[in-house]
């Protein structure tokens, strides 16, 4: 492919569509722009939605100061049954009747704001010996993987309609990088001695940017094919202002 020398430099807020893996949405779009750089600011499980940051030409290099950067999540735990993978996508591999008493689960949470020690899960992009975690896992290997320190700023119970059945709970959280949300709810249920696993993992925040100037891929291609996208096309200088440091 001959790529086009082009001023496209900067940053493109995808809000990712369930089932999709990030790697599919960087290559749809360096496909469409016919670009030769395009990279992704923080990895969303394909089950995840929402903002999946995309750097584009010379704003990759800049990536690792979006990764560091603050990110919010809104979350549902489902009690009852928990999954090899902490998510829907899994295979069950134990169930319970028992449902959290929400005094327990709101002092439990409380305990866990600030920074924590966390395994990732493993079925995770995390690499073992060169070879991603969930491909070991899914071949049925035995593996352990290291505890790292993570920071937690915020966790909270977000009142709705789901959480008048006890089966659900909904969350929002604010975390620093490197943060598994799935590990969260692992260690959530572990402490409360309850099945669950993660549902509706939606990513609507990854500092500086919010999903509230994010566009879909469908959306995204309808006003490529009209010219009419670049609204949504950040220039590259244009938000690094606003990158706030963790941990400092």
């Amino acid at each position: 492919m001959n790529y086009i020398e082009n001023n496209l430099d900067g940053w493109l807020v995808i809000n990712k569509d369930e089932g999709m893996t990030s790697r599919q949405v960087v290559n749809i779009v360096k496909k469409t722009l016919n670009v030769k750089k395009v990279g992704h600011a923080g990895t969303l499980d394909p089950l995840a939605t929402g903002v999946l940051v995309l750097a584009v030409g010379k704003a990759t290099k800049a990536i690792k100061y979006v990764m560091d950067g603050m990110k919010k999540y809104n979350f549902t735990i489902k009690w009852g049954c928990s999954t090899d993978t902490i998510d829907a996508e899994g295979k069950i591999i134990s169930k319970s009747d028992a449902k959290p008493n929400i005094l327990k689960l709101k002092k439990i949470i409380k305990e866990l704001v600030g920074k924590i020690e966390q395994v990732p899960p493993k079925f995770s992009a995390i690499k073992i010996n060169g070879q991603r975690a969930y491909k070991l896992a899914r071949n049925g290997q035995e593996f352990d993987l290291k505890s790292r320190i993570v920071f937690l700023k915020e966790i909270k119970i977000i009142e709705g309609e789901s959480n008048k059945n006890k089966e659900f709970t909904n969350f929002e959280i604010e975390c620093g990088k490197g943060f598994y949300v799935r590990s969260l709810v692992r260690d959530i249920c572990k402490k409360l001695n309850v099945d669950g696993h993660v549902i509706n993992l939606k990513r609507i925040n990854s500092e500086p940017f919010s999903i509230k100037k994010s566009i879909s891929i469908k959306d995204f291609l309808k006003l490529y094919e009209k010219n009419d996208w670049k609204n949504f096309f950040l220039p590259i200088y244009s938000v690094l202002n606003k990158i706030k440091y963790v941990g400092k």
